[in-house]
């Protein structure tokens, strides 16, 4: 099957990767795109090919990508005319996945969301949520591979609550790991709050170096929890839970 995959970051290159590996014909647009993404690009098996062509070409289409970008990617999907199938892997509120799905109106839309660490066949599972009428047949797609998929539910919107929900744990947890050593810094007492690692719920302390650690990824984290915010508005939960956040991505970046 031919795919295309937008963009080829730390884990849509993984992704597609293992897409490869199951032995499907995977392209990415090389126009734009840094050096980086050409590494992770060709050290996937990825075919540079011109943006209208991969999207002509493709049976489907696989958007990865920070959060903020993803509606942009649909409009211009969608704008190319695109009728197959549409798997929009973000972190998105409902909102934003609404905006999503309308910019391909010709596609079959799929909702997916990655929970875990990019599949490289290691302890930690990287579990792809889905969720929508052909979401089962995307599954398929990664049989056989390090991604291991779950349908969890009929229609989009699904998926990413599935994503969301952990995100707001997985992530949350890291940010308040991060405001406890900067506090602990302030005072001078990073070692006592590193001793406290030996408690059952004390894991995200082992390493005072973790705001640092985490400077590389609060870009894209930030806006994240943007999205995250949204949707825990949309259950009618504290949303502001998630701006306040917010901030130490914001700080951070």
């Amino acid at each position: 099957m031919r795919i295309a995959v937008f963009h080829p970051g730390a884990m849509g290159s993984k992704l597609a990767g293992q897409l490869v590996a199951a032995g499907h014909e995977v392209h990415w647009v090389p126009d734009g795109r840094s050096e980086a993404s050409r590494a992770r690009a060709d050290e996937a098996g990825l075919i540079g090919t011109p943006f209208a062509e991969a999207v002509a070409r493709a049976d489907v289409v696989l958007c990865s990508c920070a959060p903020q970008g993803a509606v942009d990617i649909a409009q211009q999907v969608g704008r190319e005319g695109f009728t197959g199938v549409y798997v929009e892997a973000n972190p998105l509120s409902p909102a934003s996945l609404r905006a999503a799905q309308s910019a391909v109106p010709e596609a079959t839309f799929v909702d997916a969301g990655v929970v875990g660490p990019p599949p490289t066949g290691g302890p930690s599972p990287t579990h792809l949520m889905l969720s929508g009428t052909a979401a089962d047949q995307v599954a398929t797609l990664w049989a056989g591979t390090a991604v291991t998929p779950m349908v969890v539910g009929a229609e989009p919107g699904a998926a990413s609550a599935a994503k969301s929900s952990y995100a707001l744990y997985n992530k949350g947890k890291a940010a308040l790991a991060v405001l406890a050593f900067q506090l602990a810094e302030k005072h001078g007492v990073t070692d006592a709050l590193v001793a406290q690692q030996t408690r059952a719920d004390g894991g995200s302390l082992k390493d005072p170096a973790l705001p640092e650690e985490l400077r590389g990824v609060a870009w894209r984290w930030g806006p994240e929890f943007d999205e995250l915010a949204e949707t825990l508005d949309a259950a009618g939960l504290e949303g502001d839970a998630a701006r306040a956040l917010r901030q130490v991505w914001t700080k951070l970046s």
